[in-house]
Protein backbone atom coordinates (compact mmCIF):
# COMPACT_ATOMS: atom_id res chain seq x y z
CA UNK A 1 0.00 0.00 0.00
CA UNK A 2 1.43 3.12 -1.03
CA UNK A 3 0.47 6.18 0.58
CA UNK A 4 0.48 10.33 -0.73
CA UNK A 5 1.36 11.98 3.10
CA UNK A 6 3.15 9.45 4.60
CA UNK A 7 5.80 6.84 4.38
CA UNK A 8 5.71 3.10 5.99
CA UNK A 9 8.40 1.31 6.03
CA UNK A 10 9.51 -1.80 8.26
CA UNK A 11 13.39 -2.86 9.46
CA UNK A 12 13.81 -5.84 11.82
CA UNK A 13 10.16 -5.53 13.42
CA UNK A 14 10.44 -1.82 14.02
CA UNK A 15 7.56 0.03 11.82
CA UNK A 16 8.14 3.87 11.04
CA UNK A 17 5.53 5.95 10.43
CA UNK A 18 6.39 9.16 9.45
CA UNK A 19 4.06 12.16 8.49
CA UNK A 20 5.76 13.45 5.51
CA UNK A 21 4.33 17.22 4.61
CA UNK A 22 7.66 18.60 5.68
CA UNK A 23 6.79 22.37 3.76
CA UNK A 24 3.42 22.76 5.51
CA UNK A 25 5.13 21.40 9.07
CA UNK A 26 3.09 17.92 8.61
CA UNK A 27 -0.09 19.21 9.35
CA UNK A 28 -2.92 16.70 9.06
CA UNK A 29 -4.88 17.80 5.66
CA UNK A 30 -7.70 15.83 4.41
CA UNK A 31 -5.91 13.09 2.55
CA UNK A 32 -3.59 12.31 5.65
CA UNK A 33 -6.52 12.36 7.83
CA UNK A 34 -7.82 9.35 5.57
CA UNK A 35 -4.19 7.74 5.07
CA UNK A 36 -3.69 7.92 8.81
CA UNK A 37 -6.25 4.87 9.82
CA UNK A 38 -5.17 2.87 7.12
CA UNK A 39 -1.19 3.17 7.88
CA UNK A 40 -2.52 2.02 11.51
CA UNK A 41 -4.18 -1.14 9.93
CA UNK A 42 -1.51 -1.80 7.95
CA UNK A 43 0.27 -1.94 11.39
CA UNK A 44 -1.38 -3.49 13.18
CA UNK A 45 -2.28 -6.38 10.29
CA UNK A 46 1.95 -6.49 10.01
CA UNK A 47 3.29 -10.25 10.67
CA UNK A 48 6.86 -8.30 10.41
CA UNK A 49 6.67 -5.72 12.49
CA UNK A 50 6.28 -5.64 16.27
CA UNK A 51 7.17 -2.25 17.34
CA UNK A 52 5.74 1.13 15.75
CA UNK A 53 7.70 4.58 15.88
CA UNK A 54 6.10 7.48 14.55
CA UNK A 55 7.92 10.84 13.66
CA UNK A 56 7.45 13.41 11.25
CA UNK A 57 9.60 14.05 8.16
CA UNK A 58 11.75 17.38 8.36
CA UNK A 59 13.58 19.38 10.79
CA UNK A 60 11.36 21.56 12.49
CA UNK A 61 8.52 20.33 13.56
CA UNK A 62 6.58 16.67 14.16
CA UNK A 63 2.90 17.54 13.52
CA UNK A 64 1.00 21.31 13.56
CA UNK A 65 -2.36 19.58 13.46
CA UNK A 66 -4.93 20.27 11.41
CA UNK A 67 -4.17 21.88 8.17
CA UNK A 68 -6.48 25.17 8.02
CA UNK A 69 -6.47 25.30 4.07
CA UNK A 70 -7.22 22.02 3.80
CA UNK A 71 -9.31 20.57 6.79
CA UNK A 72 -9.84 16.88 7.51
CA UNK A 73 -13.55 15.50 6.34
CA UNK A 74 -15.44 14.82 9.04
CA UNK A 75 -17.56 12.95 6.81
CA UNK A 76 -20.86 14.46 8.27
CA UNK A 77 -23.36 17.25 8.33
CA UNK A 78 -22.19 21.25 8.94
CA UNK A 79 -21.77 21.03 12.87
CA UNK A 80 -22.43 17.32 13.07
CA UNK A 81 -18.75 16.34 12.83
CA UNK A 82 -18.63 12.59 13.76
CA UNK A 83 -15.49 11.60 16.37
CA UNK A 84 -14.91 8.62 14.45
CA UNK A 85 -13.58 10.67 11.52
CA UNK A 86 -10.51 11.23 13.48
CA UNK A 87 -8.68 8.21 14.43
CA UNK A 88 -4.97 9.52 13.71
CA UNK A 89 -3.29 7.57 16.20
CA UNK A 90 -2.92 4.26 17.84
CA UNK A 91 -5.22 4.06 20.58
CA UNK A 92 -7.78 5.62 18.41
CA UNK A 93 -7.86 2.66 15.98
CA UNK A 94 -7.03 0.06 18.78
CA UNK A 95 -3.42 -0.53 17.85
CA UNK A 96 -2.27 -2.78 20.64
CA UNK A 97 1.49 -3.30 19.55
CA UNK A 98 3.60 -0.74 21.19
CA UNK A 99 4.27 2.52 19.96
CA UNK A 100 7.03 5.13 20.20
CA UNK A 101 6.55 9.04 19.36
CA UNK A 102 9.92 10.19 18.21
CA UNK A 103 9.01 14.38 18.45
CA UNK A 104 11.46 16.20 16.56
CA UNK A 105 10.20 20.15 16.81
CA UNK A 106 6.88 21.67 17.30
CA UNK A 107 3.89 19.89 17.75
CA UNK A 108 0.69 22.06 17.97
CA UNK A 109 -2.96 21.25 18.35
CA UNK A 110 -4.09 18.51 16.69
CA UNK A 111 -0.42 16.73 16.70
CA UNK A 112 -0.71 16.59 20.34
CA UNK A 113 -3.29 13.84 19.81
CA UNK A 114 0.23 11.62 19.11
CA UNK A 115 1.69 12.74 22.22
CA UNK A 116 -0.96 11.76 24.32
CA UNK A 117 -1.54 8.13 22.90
CA UNK A 118 1.32 6.95 22.36
CA UNK A 119 3.29 4.37 24.93
CA UNK A 120 6.82 6.16 25.10
CA UNK A 121 7.70 9.60 24.50
CA UNK A 122 10.84 10.62 22.82
CA UNK A 123 11.51 14.54 21.91
CA UNK A 124 14.31 16.36 20.28
CA UNK A 125 16.15 19.56 22.56
CA UNK A 126 14.27 21.85 19.93
CA UNK A 127 10.62 20.21 20.51
CA UNK A 128 8.15 22.40 21.98
CA UNK A 129 4.39 22.27 22.75
CA UNK A 130 1.64 24.33 22.42
CA UNK A 131 -2.06 24.50 21.20
CA UNK A 132 -3.27 27.34 19.13
CA UNK A 133 -7.50 25.93 19.00
CA UNK A 134 -8.87 29.08 20.33
CA UNK A 135 -6.64 31.31 18.56
CA UNK A 136 -8.31 30.82 15.64
CA UNK A 137 -11.85 29.92 17.11
CA UNK A 138 -11.58 26.58 17.71
CA UNK A 139 -12.46 24.05 20.94
CA UNK A 140 -9.36 22.84 22.18
CA UNK A 141 -11.38 19.62 23.15
CA UNK A 142 -9.74 15.95 22.23
CA UNK A 143 -6.51 16.28 22.57
CA UNK A 144 -6.49 18.11 26.23
CA UNK A 145 -8.85 15.29 27.12
CA UNK A 146 -6.17 12.53 26.04
CA UNK A 147 -3.54 14.77 27.89
CA UNK A 148 -5.54 14.84 31.72
CA UNK A 149 -4.67 11.18 31.28
CA UNK A 150 -1.13 11.65 31.50
CA UNK A 151 -0.15 15.29 32.69
CA UNK A 152 -1.10 17.64 35.72
CA UNK A 153 -4.92 19.27 35.11
CA UNK A 154 -3.40 22.97 35.40
CA UNK A 155 -0.61 22.42 32.63
CA UNK A 156 -2.97 20.85 30.39
CA UNK A 157 -5.13 24.05 31.29
CA UNK A 158 -2.56 26.41 30.67
CA UNK A 159 -1.48 24.81 27.62
CA UNK A 160 -5.14 25.12 26.10
CA UNK A 161 -6.27 28.17 26.99
CA UNK A 162 -3.13 30.36 26.48
CA UNK A 163 -3.71 29.49 22.96
CA UNK A 164 0.28 29.36 22.03
CA UNK A 165 1.09 32.71 23.43
CA UNK A 166 3.70 30.28 25.10
CA UNK A 167 5.12 27.35 24.19
CA UNK A 168 6.44 24.48 26.67
CA UNK A 169 10.21 23.84 26.05
CA UNK A 170 11.40 19.94 25.99
CA UNK A 171 12.69 20.22 28.99
CA UNK A 172 9.12 21.84 31.33
CA UNK A 173 7.50 18.19 28.97
CA UNK A 174 9.88 16.51 31.06
CA UNK A 175 9.62 17.65 34.33
CA UNK A 176 5.59 17.42 34.06
CA UNK A 177 5.92 14.16 32.42
CA UNK A 178 4.34 14.37 29.24
CA UNK A 179 7.62 13.02 27.61
CA UNK A 180 10.02 10.52 29.19
CA UNK A 181 13.50 11.72 27.69
CA UNK A 182 14.86 13.99 25.76
CA UNK A 183 17.81 13.83 22.88
CA UNK A 184 19.51 15.91 20.34
CA UNK A 185 17.94 16.30 17.72
CA UNK A 186 20.67 14.25 15.44
CA UNK A 187 19.63 11.59 17.70
CA UNK A 188 16.09 11.25 17.82
CA UNK A 189 15.55 8.62 15.74
CA UNK A 190 18.73 6.57 17.04
CA UNK A 191 17.47 6.60 20.38
CA UNK A 192 13.68 5.87 19.64
CA UNK A 193 15.00 2.90 17.57
CA UNK A 194 17.42 1.85 20.62
CA UNK A 195 14.12 1.44 22.73
CA UNK A 196 12.42 -0.04 20.00
CA UNK A 197 14.98 -2.76 19.68
CA UNK A 198 15.03 -3.62 23.43
CA UNK A 199 11.23 -4.06 23.10
CA UNK A 200 10.88 -6.17 20.16
CA UNK A 201 12.71 -8.77 21.47
CA UNK A 202 9.62 -9.68 23.67
CA UNK A 203 6.22 -11.88 23.47
CA UNK A 204 4.39 -10.01 21.05
CA UNK A 205 0.98 -11.34 22.73
CA UNK A 206 2.09 -10.30 26.08
CA UNK A 207 3.23 -6.53 25.04
CA UNK A 208 0.01 -5.89 23.72
CA UNK A 209 -1.93 -7.71 26.93
CA UNK A 210 0.04 -5.65 28.78
CA UNK A 211 -0.27 -2.34 26.71
CA UNK A 212 -4.26 -3.15 26.96
CA UNK A 213 -4.14 -3.52 30.57
CA UNK A 214 -2.10 -0.35 31.45
CA UNK A 215 -4.56 1.63 28.90
CA UNK A 216 -7.59 0.13 30.07
CA UNK A 217 -7.10 1.45 33.84
CA UNK A 218 -6.97 5.46 32.57
CA UNK A 219 -11.02 5.23 31.92
CA UNK A 220 -12.00 2.73 34.65
CA UNK A 221 -11.44 2.25 38.53
CA UNK A 222 -8.95 0.13 40.40
CA UNK A 223 -10.98 -2.84 40.79
CA UNK A 224 -12.56 -3.07 37.26
CA UNK A 225 -8.98 -2.27 36.34
CA UNK A 226 -7.49 -5.44 38.64
CA UNK A 227 -10.03 -7.62 37.46
CA UNK A 228 -9.55 -6.71 33.73
CA UNK A 229 -5.54 -7.05 34.17
CA UNK A 230 -6.41 -10.40 35.64
CA UNK A 231 -8.11 -11.51 32.54
CA UNK A 232 -5.63 -10.76 30.11
CA UNK A 233 -2.81 -12.69 32.57
CA UNK A 234 -5.28 -15.39 32.26
CA UNK A 235 -5.48 -15.26 28.41
CA UNK A 236 -1.82 -14.78 28.53
CA UNK A 237 -1.22 -18.05 30.85
CA UNK A 238 -2.69 -20.31 27.86
CA UNK A 239 -1.58 -18.74 24.88
CA UNK A 240 1.88 -20.55 23.27
CA UNK A 241 4.26 -17.62 24.04
CA UNK A 242 3.55 -18.82 27.97
CA UNK A 243 5.01 -21.86 27.79
CA UNK A 244 7.79 -21.02 25.64
CA UNK A 245 9.21 -17.70 27.65
CA UNK A 246 9.59 -20.42 30.48
CA UNK A 247 11.50 -23.56 28.21
CA UNK A 248 13.43 -20.64 26.33
CA UNK A 249 14.70 -19.05 29.60
CA UNK A 250 15.56 -22.40 31.18
CA UNK A 251 16.70 -23.40 28.06
CA UNK A 252 18.98 -20.29 28.01
CA UNK A 253 18.16 -19.65 24.12
CA UNK A 254 16.23 -16.78 22.46
CA UNK A 255 12.25 -16.79 22.27
CA UNK A 256 10.45 -18.30 19.38
CA UNK A 257 7.35 -16.40 19.91
CA UNK A 258 4.11 -16.53 17.92
CA UNK A 259 2.78 -13.69 15.99
CA UNK A 260 0.56 -11.38 17.31
CA UNK A 261 -2.84 -12.75 16.32
CA UNK A 262 -5.76 -9.97 17.84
Amino acid sequence: MRFNTINYEVSDKVAIITLNRPDQYNAVNSVMSQELPLAWEKFREDSSATVGIITGSGAKAFCSGADLADLPDMNDEPGKASLESIRWTSLQNNVWKPVICAVNGITCGGGLHFVADSDIIIASDNATFFDTHVKVGLVAGLEPVGLSRKIPLEAVLRMSLVGGGERMSAQRALEIGLIGEIVAKDKLMERAREVADMIKVHSPSALARTKKAIWHSKEKGLNESLEYAWKLISEQNVHPDFEEGGKAFIEKRPPKWKPLDF
